[in-house]
């Protein structure tokens, strides 16, 4: 078959034509549409039809619907026919590859089952929504759904069969950050509504300094503030462990601008990576926060390597000075400086320059957050619909008569080692087929938490015992419940700022979480 360059109609069926020439020469068939969408403006709807289906049909031969987004980014768009539906299927199927990238990440039964199950309705819903497009999107894509939903139907049988393995649930982590999409997840509601207040103040908020010991939940609550804050919040944050952020203030600048730009969903302005381009890039983007009435909250984790930095010349003091100056300057701006060290501690001038800051402070868990945790931990994950029967639920009573009380007064309510006895406790359960916790299981829980917890104990007892005499007093609850306190002022002040000590009958001290005084003498 040939055709005239000149020709101005369209030929009649010619994407079919051209679908067949590809099938049969896949190169030359595929430089032709090329062609023709490019050069022959007459034969060019007919060449991104052919272009459609041709990718319509690879798609549908797919064996990784994670890779979907990827395949289709070169579906075409345009204003007219099944040309202007290309972005609504795009963002379809966007849905399915974002569902299955989460499913090749869970490990946990009850998370990849519920996924595994959403994708399948997911691309069922597709292909009842493509029935109602125009040609040829309507029979090639459902075709293609077909062909998805027989990859996405194993992958749900197999993590229902697993699930149907674990009696019980394990959704409880003791380590990183909580992801509260499938991870157990209590909000610190108090700690919320002081960051609103705090962020949402009409004459700009003068800094938070949000402190906390180590592992109360200090990082769970800067990853999981979307959601708890107003939606013209948008939120930035940066963790200072990470190389990019502290190896020198340049990478520090270039760090924080990509990830503000990135919060914003704005370009970058500036190349400048020095104090003066840092502050000049600020007030570009407290001024467009200002035009949209928005708010950003730019959160520092781990703020205390700033002042290490700062002590060994890798950082100017004068960061301290900017710092304050954008606190002062761009009301539209958060600062939050996240660490477990009260910032009297650290030794840099900061409270000089951040004199008006306010501290929040993170705790542990109230009797309640225990509760709710420990009964409701996916209270608040999006993966399940609201009041679904199929979330996971503790009815008090599977810990054991007295079981969540007897778990909070072990940990002191500190939320990791919550988390830990917690994820114990299952663990144990599940081992022995047992369908809820006694006495002695949950005996048995803690004497295993501790030998799993062994690294986060040793540096809250050991570790941050950094003065004379502060580790050597800390020994001493090993053969005595309980002592007279520490005669050193120094040793004396630092044990109460850790949260390690409390008062005794006769002044006397003792360990505060009977789990660290378990460690201590086991292990410690």
């Amino acid at each position: 078959m040939a055709w005239d360059d000149l020709c101005s109609l369209p030929f009649w069926r010619l994407d079919r034509l051209l679908v067949a020439y590809a099938a049969h020469e896949p190169t030359l068939g595929h430089q032709e549409i090329e062609r023709l969408v490019s050069d022959y403006p007459s034969q060019r709807h007919a060449a991104l039809r052919a272009q459609t289906i041709l990718l319509a049909r690879k798609v549908a031969r797919t064996k990784n619907l994670a890779l979907l987004d990827e395949q289709l980014a070169s579906l075409p768009e345009g204003q007219k026919g099944f040309l202007s539906e290309t972005r609504r299927l795009r963002e379809f199927v966007s849905e399915i590859t974002t569902l299955q990238a989460q499913l090749d990440t869970q490990q946990r039964p009850v998370f990849r089952a519920e996924t595994a199950r959403l994708l399948c309705t997911t691309i069922e819903n597709v292909q009842h929504r493509l029935a109602g497009f125009h040609e040829p999107l309507a029979s090639e894509f459902r075709k293609a759904t077909t062909a998805w939903l027989a990859l996405a139907r194993p992958q749900l049988a197999e993590a229902e069969a697993v699930r149907s393995k674990e009696p019980t649930p394990q959704v409880f982590r003791a380590g990183d950050p909580v992801d509260r999409e499938q991870e157990a997840f209590v909000p610190r509601s108090a700690i919320f509504e002081s960051l609103e207040q705090q962020v949402m103040l009409s004459a700009g908020c003068p800094g938070l300094v949000l402190y906390g010991r180590r592992r109360t939940g200090k990082s769970t609550i800067l990853k999981n503030l979307s959601g708890f804050l107003p939606p013209s919040v948008s939120i930035c944050t940066i963790s200072m462990q990470n190389p990019l952020a502290f190896t020198s203030l340049s990478s520090f600048v270039e760090n924080l601008q990509n990830a503000i730009a990135s919060a914003l969903g704005q370009p970058i302005s500036t190349d400048k990576h020095d104090l003066q381009g840092f502050l000049e890039f600020l007030s570009t983007y407290n001024g467009v926060l200002l035009e949209q009435n928005r708010r950003l909250i730019i959160a520092l984790d781990e703020y205390e390597q700033i002042d290490k930095k700062i002590e060994t010349d890798v950082f100017p003091e004068d960061l301290l000075a900017t710092l304050r100056e954008s606190i002062q300057s761009h009301r539209n701006l958060t600062w939050v400086f996240a660490g477990s060290h009260e910032i009297t501690e650290l030794t840099a001038p900061w409270t000089s320059y951040l004199v008006s800051a306010r501290t929040i402070e993170v705790s542990s868990f109230t009797p309640e957050e225990t509760r709710l945790l420990l009964t409701e931990p996916l209270k608040f994950s999006p993966s399940w619909p609201k009041d679904s029967p199929d979330r996971p639920r503790f009815e008090p009573g599977f810990w054991g008569e007295g079981g969540i009380e007897h778990i909070h007064a072990q940990t002191g309510g500190w939320p990791h080692l919550v988390q830990l006895v917690a994820e114990t406790a299952i663990d144990l359960l599940n081992d022995e087929k047992e369908t809820r916790l006694n006495a002695a299981l949950l005996e048995r829980a803690e004497e295993q938490a501790i030998v799993r917890g062994h690294n986060v104990l040793y540096q809250l007892l050991h570790g941050e015992s950094t003065l004379p005499g502060e580790w050597e007093y800390l020994e001493g609850f090993r053969a005595s419940a309980i002592q007279p306190p520490p005669t050193d002022p120094a040793v004396f002040k630092s044990l109460r700022r850790r949260l390690l000590v409390e008062e005794d009958a006769d002044d006397a001290w003792r360990l505060r979480l009977p789990l660290m005084a378990r460690w201590l003498r086991v292990r410690g």
